[in-house]
């Protein structure tokens, strides 16, 4: 029946677990996301997803896992946007848009000129 073919896919531990990490990503999605827009920060998520090249292309040079290189460097450009709010008169979103660019052109100088050590 119709039933079963929702309801099988939950016999399935992966699935539930699936489920239940959807569901809290959605709430905290929500949550973070509204604060975000509500200090203009909506490009933030833009900013992080772009300046995580550098990170990739060093870590693929050093042979270490991508994912250090991505969380260290979105963790940075993070940081980045923040002292450039907290010591100019520049607006956040100005500042977002010089660290995404800056980090993104980076990363591509970065991929052409790193060879991975063999």
């Amino acid at each position: 029946m119709l039933i079963n073919w929702f309801i099988e896919p939950l016999s399935f531990e992966f699935m539930r677990l699936a489920i239940a990490v959807g569901f809290f990503l959605g709430i905290l999605g929500a949550v973070v996301g509204s604060y975000l827009i509500l200090q203009q920060m909506g490009m933030m998520s833009g900013v992080i997803s772009h300046a995580v090249l550098p990170g990739i292309a060093i870590a693929f040079f050093l042979e270490i896992n991508l994912s250090i290189g991505a969380f260290i460097a979105g963790i940075l450009s993070a940081l980045v946007v923040m002292i450039i709010k907290s010591r100019s008169t520049i607006k956040v979103d100005a500042a977002m848009a010089l660290v995404l660019s800056s980090f993104l052109a980076l990363g591509v100088i970065l991929i052409t000129l790193l060879k991975p050590i063999r």
